[in-house]
């Protein structure tokens, strides 16, 4: 059995922008999330992906409210190059290369009563008032980023999923502090969140499924974990657990979930990582703040399910997010069955 478990260590220039190939989805994106750990379900998603090929780039920024409501700007801002995260209102400045990252947004969301509402976008969109946002948020990171590529040391991209999610992809927990502004409300932020940068070919319908979980209590414990399906294929998963401040790569994910009646959104999940020296068991129950993405590209039909949840492991309690990708086949999850 190996005995090294620790991440390598991510070079500091690819926290820049990369050369795009010829792929006509060639994708670099940037992602960040909050949660507060008061488990009040307040939190925010937030991420800007170019495809400069495509001449835009894809905008989300997500805040979820106590209530279930939701704030919600999705939008596809023209880009003429790869130069930058800089498009729609929504800006990434790195402060620190792989350590702190700057996140402002200053433009409009529509105000969701409910963010499941985003199950039927035009009339979530057409029926729901439009008021100002503003984000004003530095990520912190913990520990250290880490790849979810093959081999020892998890450098690379995504492990089987490279030609189509990523041929370049590090992640890692984050502490976040500052504000967010919704209709002239400000709301302070001290929270610990998630953040992740990828390059290469992102083919949103490629995946039959994919689940991933991350939570993470302070800046000595969390975890986030990945595992997916493309085709017949699936990966025994991958991610990082930090326990008592020392991070180790996971090995193998299992994870198994309980649904609700349609649309079949997650509501129990049970998973076990695998490292090189343990096994870590976590149970959670999502929150009912759910907001449901949507891609469609050549007849295919997939939904990224963004969820909160409280998850429990090691006697410890963390709010986290849940990200639950399916192909939809006549209107049920892919993976229904299978995660």
């Amino acid at each position: 059995m190996a005995t090294t478990t620790t991440p390598a260590a991510i070079d500091p220039a690819d926290e820049g922008m990369h050369e795009p190939t010829n792929e006509p989805q060639f994708n670099e994106s940037m992602y960040f999330n909050f949660v507060d750990q008061t488990g009040d379900g307040f939190a925010t998603l937030i991420r800007m992906g170019n495809r400069v090929n495509e001449g835009h780039a894809e905008v989300t920024v997500l805040v979820y409210h106590p209530d279930g409501g939701a704030a919600v700007h999705i939008e596809r801002a023209p880009i003429a190059d790869n130069s930058a995260f800089d498009a729609g209102g929504l800006r990434f400045d790195v402060l620190e290369p792989l350590r702190k990252v700057r996140v402002t947004y200053a433009g409009e969301a529509h105000r969701l009563a409910r963010g499941v509402d985003l199950l039927d976008p035009k009339q979530a969109f057409t029926t729901s008032p439009v008021v100002p946002l503003r984000l004003d948020l530095e990520f912190d990171t913990i520990a250290q980023l880490f790849g979810l590529g093959g081999g020892e040391s998890g450098e690379g991209g995504i492990e089987g999923a490279e030609d189509t999610i990523a041929t370049g992809h590090y992640q890692g927990g984050v502490l976040c502090h500052g504000t967010v502004t919704v209709d002239g409300e400000t709301r302070q932020v001290s929270a610990t969140g998630f953040r992740d940068h990828s390059w290469g070919p992102r083919k949103w319908t490629a995946p039959r499924w994919w689940r991933w979980i991350s939570a993470w209590v302070d800046d000595r414990n969390g975890f986030s974990a990945w595992v997916t399906k493309v085709g017949d294929t699936q990966p025994p998963g991958n991610g990082a657990v930090l326990l008592d401040g020392r991070l180790a790569l996971v090995r193998k994910v299992e994870i198994s979930s309980t649904y609700g009646p349609a649309p079949y959104h997650p509501e129990t999940v049970r998973a076990t990582l695998t490292t090189d020296e343990r096994m870590l068991e976590i149970s959670c129950r999502t929150l009912p703040n759910v907001i449901p993405l949507r891609h469609r590209r050549e007849g295919y039909h997939a939904r990224i399910a963004e969820l909160l949840g409280r998850f429990d492991f090691e006697g410890m309690t963390a709010y986290g997010f849940l990200e639950y990708h399916d192909l939809l086949v006549d209107g049920v999850p892919a993976g229904l069955d299978e995660a």
